[in-house]
Parts: C-alpha cells; structure tokens; sequence
C-alpha cells in the first residue's frame, strides 16, 4: 500500500470531498459528508502512509516517531512545510489553535515534516533554529530527501496531510487560509474514532527543543538599523518580541515591549509585538514592521509610548488597498525604509516589503501627489509594485511586475535617481524599484524565466550569472554605488556594483567569524561601518567596510531585569536644583565602579527608618543634558548605614570618552529630640576612562551633607 496509484484514488476521494463541502451549507449536510468520506476510507480504499524512513533526524522529541509505534491509536495531522515559506508561517497560528483544543491525550498528534527547497534548510541544526524562532512546540522531522514528499505526491508548501489512528490517508489541505475546514474535519474525525474505540491516550516522547537552550541578550534578532546621527541602533530583537533602542556603546537606551508575544499598544513596558521584523527611525519616530502581527507599529521616543498606524492585527487575502490604514489588513510585513515621494517631497513615504503578498506597499507619513497624478492623503496605504503573484518578474509597469517574498528593503541613489533596492527572498535576487516612475528591475541573481524560484546557488558574477541563496537584508554604502547584502542561507555578505551588475563575496580577515543566517543590515553613513543582524548567532556584528574587519556590538542593560525602562536624567535635573561636584575620578575600560554613598548627618542625627529615603542614579556620556545618551540608570532606598554600597556598574570596554554619574538623593532625619527634617540634593561625578589604568574597579564615593 502507498504507492502513486493508491495514493492518487485517494487524492480523487479528498477532491471530490472538497467539492461537495463547498457547495454544502446546512451543518447536517457537512458532517454527513465528512462521515461518509471516512466510513469510504476505512472499508474499501484503506490508503495508508508510508512509515518516516529509518535514520531520519528528529527535532522536539526524544526518540523518532513511527506510524506504527508510538503514532499507532493517534490521528496525525502531517504538515509538510520549508521554514523558508512565508505561506507556511501562515498556518502556524492554525497548528496552535488545534493543539491547544486536541491534545496528545485526546489522540491528536501534529508532526511537522520538514521538505527542503534550499540546500542550507536541509541541514538539521538550521531547522532547529527555525523551530526556537518560530515556536514550534510539536515534533518535527527532517525528510532532507523529500521522500515521503515524493510518496504522498506533494506539490507545494505547505500541504498538511490527516492520518487515521490506523496510519490510513484521510485528507490533504493544500495552501493557507484552511483553518476554519481542517477544524471542522479534525472535530468530526474525534467523534467518529472515539466512537470506535480507535483512539489511544497515551504520551509520546516530546524533548522540546527551547528547553535545551540558555537564554541570551538578543534572540533571532531580525533586522537592525543606525540613525542619522549613528549614535543609536535600533534592533527588532524578533525572538523576544520586543524593540531595544542602544546607544553606539551598546547601552540599553529603550526597551520597547516584553518577553511575551501579544498585539497591545501602550507605554514602553505594557506594549505587545509578535516576532517584530524590519525598523525604520527618522527623529524621534521609529516605525516597526510588526511581521506577526500583520501590522505597522510607530514608537514614540520621547513619550515612551507605541501606536498602531497601520494593519488590524489580522491577516489579510488579496491585494487592496487604499483606504485608511487603520481599516487595512496585511500580510506579514517583513522590511521597511523610509524615501521620498513622486512629487519631491523627502521623508514622506514609508515603504514597505509586504512578504506575504509579494508586494512593495507605500504608507503616506504626509499628503503626497502620487503616480498617475493620484494623491493621498496622511495615513493611507496603497500596493506600489507586485502583482502578488509569487514569481521574478520584472516590468516597466509596477503592478505588472511580481516579488516572490520581499524580505529586505534599502533607499539608494544612482545617476541622481532613486531607487528602493530590494533583498526578494525567495527568487534568490536583488532587485530594484525607480521611484521616478515605478519601473522594476532586475540586479543580480535568479534566472531570466519569472516562473522559477529555484535558480539559487552561491556563485560570484554579473546579473543572472551571480547566485544567491534566499537573502533577506540589503543596504546602501553611502557615497557609492555598491550594495551590501546579507546572502542569508549562504552565510556570506556580499557586495553588488550597481552599474556593472556585480556580485562579489566579501571575505573577512578574521577566519573565525562565522555568520549564520543574517538577516538584517544597516550602514552608519559617516563612518564606514555596517551593523548586521546575524540571526541564528543572536549578536548584532560592526564590520568596518573598508578593513573588512569584524566586530561585536554589546547589549547591556542597565541592570538584571532585562525589560526595565531606563530613568531619563530629567528626572533627577529639575529646573532651579542646584548640582554639586565631585572630584573627577579615573576608571579603566572594563572595570568596575563600585558606588557608594557617605552621609554627613549633624552631630546626633540619624536616618528616619520609617520615612522614604531614597536615590536615584544615571549615568550618560554628556553633562547636564537631559536629552544625552543614558548609559544606566538605578535606583533604590536608603538605609541609616554609612558609607553604604549603592551598586557596582562595569564600564563597556567599548568605552573611550568621559562619562558622568548624576545622583539624586533624598534623606529624611531626625535628632535626638526627635526634631525631624528633610534634604535632597543633586550631585554629579565625572569620571575620565583612561585604557591605562591598572586597578580592575574604582571606587566612587557621593557625600551628603546635611
């Protein structure tokens, strides 16, 4: 049994189901149906599965799974997907919704089958990464050769396949958008099997893969991006679902979201993401491809605060737009850039890679006049080019054109002209946009026939000749005509001239440099570095372009709870306050300052243990500057001991300059005559680093005196 001949009479039997199902409405008719199909199933075609071949290497549990052993009594619903699919990240949120109503002890099982289309997905520890990045909590199997692919005739991701507790073929649901059927025909599928008595309780062996992994600063960071000014990085630390603003030393500025994934607009520390992408910052904005979420998210930096401007939190099908983006639906959202619009205007249009529909769309930051003399209005969103048809097409008319997922987006100049360059996933290639009239082009990579999205490698050359394999980020080098981009699957950067149409592979001195999926790029506009997202490393990288030199950005937080705001200087400079001065002191670069606090009370005076003494601390690299790049901020309450240990602050080895400590305190006392008083005082040192320092912490000691 499970030959291409059994397996296409019941290939016929599950269309012919579908049809019927969707010209039935009356729910008595449906779950006739449904019955029918399986009683057909079980007396006369009686199809089964091939088993898993021997020697497969399985994920999240820890023994493989047979058909005949440990699945044997379950219905298994077989999703067949490539972790490079965008469409199969779609029905992810169907997997979940199923196995939170059916569990194993109901006799539900899903397993993931995991059938490659790019060489670097056939490799089980990238698979691996791909199941901790995207939360996959049910066992997984690598069929690295396809071969169960090839025996139950699949032809497309994703395609699930649903097993009876005896192994036999029941159903296939071809594509996304099956939540709503595959839960009517699992339910149906319960009743009739219990019935039976056919149905087993019993556990399998689930080792989840999370649960073998330490936590780290970042998790699957996504993409990244440099101000203006270079002095902040905004990375979407995807994996933990949030947004942390650095300052260039790789201090923990903002820490927008929290460790749980959700859809909440609010202050920085009530605020949801769900595995955010692409980031965008122009001022005191930054803008946030919330992939999961199907949204477009804007952070406001001086008020603390996040809200929706685009997208309903909801997936959407189809390809228009043009209303008001708060009615818009999306479709994972993946990069976003912001450029100029027809009419001149710069910084008006945030554009956006609309992974899942295979489309470039443009959201309006202002009233703009558009292509064709159309114009719109503030807040309104529009598809600029795809047709979104999954394929490498290119054409002088935008919507003509076709993306085959857009992940990565860069604003770029050549002969004076803009373009929107554009890292298309899964064509393998680089694109580009003119923003003068919508033309799209094609760079490097892929192959002349649109309907190919297999024509991927890792080969230099010019145009087609060059090879790439599923890129996801790409950046213009300012002050030439070169690309940067992260060949993802390839594990390389690589750079593009863009006149000659030339891809070449930028070896780095450093042998012991391996990165492992990047997928985001920035490019600091003054000094020749590139920040870069190397995912599946969890760091954020520095090369500096011109030595191709490697390094690493820190993320350090202010203390050990990871989603603590930071305290701006504001709140201790209060206008009209007078600050004091400390002697300046000297610390070395990666040594530690160890505060403390003396308190000079008059003669006879002591702390008022009932009253709320307290301190507050930051430290920031500028003096008296409420709006300069914090480095750490504390605070705490105070004790009657003194001196008394405030708490100990390593300095970034990355740190070269001066920093200053403000302290804020706040000190209730009486005396012996029980004459009570209050005093608070700002006090600010400055400390000079100095490399040549020998001592591996410092002492820094406030006075407070009374």
């Amino acid at each position: 049994m499970g030959d291409h001949g059994d397996v296409g009479n019941i290939l016929e039997a599950c269309m012919l189901l579908d049809q019927r199902l969707s010209e039935a409405y009356d729910i008595k008719r449906r779950v006739d149906l449904i019955l029918e199909h399986l009683d057909l199933v079980e007396s006369r075609l009686k199809v089964k599965c091939p088993q898993f071949k021997p020697g497969l290497e399985w994920m999240n549990v820890s023994n493989p799974l047979m058909l005949n052993d440990q699945l044997k009594g379950k219905l298994v619903i077989l999703d067949f997907f490539t972790y490079c699919c965008i469409n199969c990240l779609h029905i992810l949120p169907d997997l979940v919704a199923l196995e939170e109503k059916y569990t194993v002890q109901d006799g539900v099982v899903v397993v993931g089958v995991h059938s490659a289309k790019f060489d670097n997905e056939k490799v089980s520890a990238n698979i691996v990464s791909a199941i901790l990045r995207y939360n996959i909590d049910h066992p997984v199997v690598n069929d690295n050769d396809a071969t169960l692919w090839s025996e139950l005739m699949i032809q497309c991701w994703p395609t699930i396949v649903v097993l009876s507790p005896s192994g036999c073929i029941l159903q296939f649901y071809v594509g996304e958008g099956q939540r709503d059927r595959l839960m009517e025909f699992i339910h149906q599928c319960v009743l009739y099997y219990k019935e039976k008595g056919m149905l087993s309780n019993h556990d399998i062996p689930l080792e989840l893969e999370k649960k073998k992994r330490s936590n780290t600063p970042l998790k699957f960071p996504g993409k990244v991006c440099v101000s203006d000014t270079g002095q902040e990085i905004v990375v979407s630390d995807t994996g933990h679902n949030r947004i942390l603003v650095l300052s260039k030393e790789g201090i923990v500025q903002h820490c927008v979201g929290g460790l749980d994934r959700g859809f909440k607009d609010g202050k920085f520390s009530q605020c949801r993401f769900d595995s955010p992408q692409g980031v965008a910052m122009k001022g005191g904005a930054i803008y946030i491809a919330d992939t999961e979420n199907h949204t477009i998210r804007k952070v406001d930096i001086q008020r603390e605060e996040v809200t929706t401007i685009a997208g309903l939190g909801m997936k959407k099908y189809g390809e228009e737009g043009g209303v008001l983006c708060t009615e818009q639906k999306f479709s994972s959202p993946w990069d976003l850039v912001i450029g100029p619009s027809p009419d001149g205007q710069a910084d008006s249009v945030l554009f956006i890679a609309m992974a899942g529909s295979h489309q470039i769309w443009a959201y309006f930051l202002v009233d703009v006049k558009w292509y064709k003399e159309g114009e719109f209005k503030q807040g309104t969103c529009v598809p600029f080019a795809g047709s979104g048809n999954e394929e490498n097409r290119n054409n002088s008319y935008p919507e003509k054109a076709a993306f085959a997922q857009p992940s990565g987006l860069t604003l770029g100049y050549a002969k004076e002209e803009a373009f929107l360059f554009i890292a298309d996933s899964e064509s393998s290639t680089i694109r580009s946009v003119s923003l003068k009239d919508g033309a799209v082009k094609h760079l490097v990579g892929g192959e002349r026939d649109p309907m190919n999205l297999f024509a991927y490698g890792d080969k230099d050359g010019i145009g087609i000749d060059a090879k790439l394999q599923h890129p996801l980020g790409v950046a213009m080098i300012p002050d030439s005509s070169s690309l940067l981009v992260a060949d993802s699957y390839n594990h390389k950067l690589k750079l593009v001239d863009i006149s000659k149409k030339m891809c070449t592979t930028i070896w780095v001195k450093e042998k012991e440099v391996k990165l492992n999926e990047p997928g985001g790029l920035s490019v600091e506009m003054t000094k020749g570095v590139a920040y870069i997202a190397d995912t599946n490393n969890h760091i954020i990288r520095i090369l500096n372009i011109k030595d191709r030199v490697f390094s690493q950005l820190p993320v350090i937080f202010s203390d050990d709870r990871e989603d603590r705001q930071v305290i701006n200087l504001s709140d201790i400079l209060k206008p009209g306050k007078q600050v004091e001065k400390n002697e300046v002191c000297n610390v070395a670069p990666g040594s530690e300052a160890k505060v403390s606090l003396l308190l000079d009370l008059p003669y006879g005076s002591h702390v008022t243990a009932e009253a709320p003494s307290s301190w507050i601390v930051v430290i920031q690299g500028s003096p008296s500057e409420a709006s300069g790049n914090s480095f750490f901020s504390k605070k705490g309450t105070l004790s009657g001991k003194s001196p008394q240990h405030l708490f100990s602050w390593k300095v970034p080895n990355t740190m070269k300059s001066t920093f200053f400590i403000y302290l804020k305190c706040k000190v209730f006392y009486c005396d012996e005559s029980k004459v009570c008083g209050m005093k608070e005082k700002n006090i600010v040192q400055e400390c000079t680093v100095e490399g040549d320092a020998k001592s591996e912490s410092t002492e820094v000691q406030f006075i407070f005196r009374v």
